[in-house]
């Protein structure tokens, strides 16, 4: 039954798919929100910057962050799920036929960006489904000098200490960091972590 159990909820939330993982992609929208927000505003976005959104799932984060670098900015959201990928497509159909939001599939481990081509990098609820060293490697090699992370988990999900995550992120060669807990009164606490890449 523990079983079963697992692999529906990976089905709903994990790694989203079919029918499931669009009732768990608009429960991550409405339940994501504040998340999304305290993210996208604590990245420090500007009009005309390049922004990563890992795992955007059903996209709400990707329009608020596009709506904060403006017409001339860019934001790339890169998700494993077709499912994700095919509810921010939907979400953002706007912001993508005028060339403002990009979506493809992709990982924390494997973005496919270039290096040094990001001003900021987000990730929500999606940091426990990484291999976090490796994560943090890619993640470092594509902010520019002096850019920005920023994460956000609830606390429940997370698997591992949040100190092991700032660790990870120091080791990867991340500075900076600043980490707090948010107490949340319909969820867990918030772990809510900023980081730079150094800058020159």
């Amino acid at each position: 039954m523990a079983a079963v159990l697992t692999r529906v909820l990976d089905a709903v939330f994990g790694h989203p798919r079919g029918l499931v993982g669009r009732l768990g992609g608009a429960l991550m929208a409405r339940g994501n929100v504040e998340q999304e927000r305290w993210a996208v505003q604590h990245a420090g976005l500007h009009p005309e910057e390049h922004v990563l959104v890992v795992g955007p799932g059903p996209g709400v984060g990707l329009a608020l962050a596009a709506e904060a670098v403006g017409p001339d900015g860019l934001v790339v959201g890169v998700d494993p799920s077709t499912t994700m990928r095919e509810m921010a497509a939907a979400r953002c159909a706007a912001q993508i036929a005028a060339g403002r939001v990009q979506i493809r599939p992709g990982r924390a481990e494997r973005t496919e960006c270039q290096d040094a081509s990001m001003d900021a990098v987000i990730s929500v609820n999606n940091v426990m489904l990484w291999d976090r060293p490796t994560g943090f490697r890619e993640l470092l090699r594509v902010l520019r000098p002096g850019g920005r992370l920023v994460i956000t988990v609830h606390r429940h999900v997370l698997g591992v200490p949040p100190q092991q995550v700032v660790s990870d992120a120091v080791a990867a060669g991340f500075v900076e960091p600043e980490l707090t807990l948010r107490k949340r009164r319909a969820n867990s606490d918030a772990v809510q972590l900023l980081l730079r890449r150094p800058a020159p």
